[in-house]
């Protein structure tokens, strides 16, 4: 009983924050604020001058168009550079707090390494849980629009952005099947520009069969302006209207033409599902899920990473040595993050594998440097 109160305290003093707890935490927070706007501002106005032109050029395109742009392009800024700002926001914090010797003092007063990083772990939670918030309900919406409004050449008045994938490509039996665009509007689903190409059973191409768009309505695929090219022949054939005998599901088409940092985490599983049922791959899918999860939760990494910078004598002349090695380290993490994502996603490694085990890995690195600096 003795020991479960002297825990509950000690809790007590984590969760329960004092002046210095708040101090800490206020220091984090506010040169967070201030790097992400400088950041996001800078970069959205570069981003913005060189699409002001294309934006001014299209269909019905007026001034205010400019500002639209920035509303769709900046939710995507904010949630990308999130974690890299966290990431500075810390080393500033604690570096400056070992420049002016505050870390001693806290170390004086009896506070260990863990303790004094703890207000910026609460932040950076705070933040991880805000940014996939504003992730799931604002940036992959705002990132879907933007791409509906770009492919319309900006043009002004678009209703909104349908349902709608590109470069789809499917598997008929032996043949392949592409088509640029698929659109679905409730039962309905159009595609434009497909190509079938028709193979034989040694997988090689025999004939191309082009269509404008094809039709699925009333349970059955409909291919208007139809051509066939004979591979052998070299002979083309014009066949108008084709009836088109495939046993697809329409969903398909929709569902491995997604693009996970357009869609919502509820659609990504549905859609795995969806082709799981199928016994396609979703290795690429099942990767970037898990990487929803990961890229917020890496802004609780940040804190840990730069403790590097903060302990540690600055009088001895390596203060700016191990910031330096820090900004790599974190740096590196994004790196080695990217890395391990395209493998997920080509299917060389374990999706659950290659999502976590940099995240993983990271934070122990970080975890062990604490340790050490506790020994």
């Amino acid at each position: 009983m003795e020991r479960f109160i002297k825990f509950s305290g000690h809790l007590g003093g984590i969760f329960n924050p004092g002046s210095m707890d708040v101090y800490l935490a206020k220091l984090f927070i506010s040169r967070y604020i201030i790097i992400l706007i400088g950041l996001v501002a800078t970069l959205q106005m570069l981003d913005l001058l060189s699409e002001s032109d294309d934006i001014l050029a299209g269909d019905g395109a007026v001034n205010a168009d400019l500002w639209h742009y920035v509303t769709l392009r900046t939710p995507t800024l904010l949630s990308l550079f999130s974690p890299f700002v966290a990431l500075l926001a810390a080393i500033i914090s604690l570096a400056g707090l070992n420049i002016h010797s505050e870390i001693i003092i806290m170390k004086a007063s009896g506070w260990s390494a863990f303790r004094i990083i703890t207000p910026l772990l609460l932040m950076s939670l705070l933040i991880a849980s805000l940014h996939f918030v504003f992730t799931e309900t604002i940036a992959v919406h705002a990132k879907a629009e933007l791409k509906n409004w770009k492919e319309n050449k900006y043009a002004a008045d678009l209703p909104p952005a349908p349902d709608t994938v590109y470069d789809t490509w499917v598997t008929d039996g032996n043949n392949l099947v592409k088509a640029e665009s698929a659109s679905r509007n409730g039962s309905i689903l159009l595609l434009d520009k497909v190509t079938q190409y028709i193979r034989d059973k040694d997988k090689r191409i025999t004939s191309l069969i082009k269509a404008d768009f094809a039709v699925f309505r009333d349970d059955k695929w409909t291919m208007f302006e139809v051509k066939e090219f004979d591979i052998k022949t070299l002979k083309v054939t014009p066949m108008e209207n084709l009836i088109w005998d495939t046993d697809i599901p329409p969903k398909r088409f929709i569902a491995l033409a997604l693009k996970p940092d357009r869609v919502s985490i509820q659609r990504l599983r549905t859609a795995i599902t969806q082709l799981k049922k199928e016994g396609h791959n979703t290795a690429s899918f099942e990767t970037m899920l898990y990487q929803k999860f990961v890229a917020p939760l890496s802004t609780l990494l940040m804190p840990l990473l730069a403790g590097l910078a903060a302990f540690g004598l600055h009088r001895g002349g390596n203060l700016f040595g191990r910031i330096a090695l820090t900004g790599a380290m974190g740096f590196g993490y994004f790196v080695i993050n990217n890395l391990f994502v395209a493998l997920g996603q080509y299917g060389a490694v374990p999706p659950i594998i290659a999502a976590w085990l940099p995240f993983f890995l990271f934070t122990l690195t970080g975890l062990s440097f604490i340790l050490l600096t506790e020994e």
